[in-house]
């Protein structure tokens, strides 16, 4: 079995990874983790699901670049 995940690290963005998850999820309506969720090693990266359609995370990917260009 294997994980269908990735890690960023959003630092350069200059806000925190539960800031960012909150923003993503209220103006993007696409919904990522914290890396604080794992642990505070996890602080300053999001946890992506990429078990989904190449059509869906497409669209996320677009949402999310809109959003974060603006914050």
């Amino acid at each position: 079995s294997g994980a269908f995940y990735a890690f960023p690290n959003v630092q350069a963005l200059g806000h925190s990874s539960e800031c960012l998850a909150g923003i993503l999820l209220e103006e993007a309506g696409v919904a990522v983790l914290p890396g604080t969720a794992f642990g505070r090693n996890g602080a300053g990266y999001l946890r992506l699901s990429y078990a989904n359609s190449m059509e869906n995370i497409e669209k996320a990917l677009e949402r999310m670049s809109r959003v974060l260009t603006r914050a």
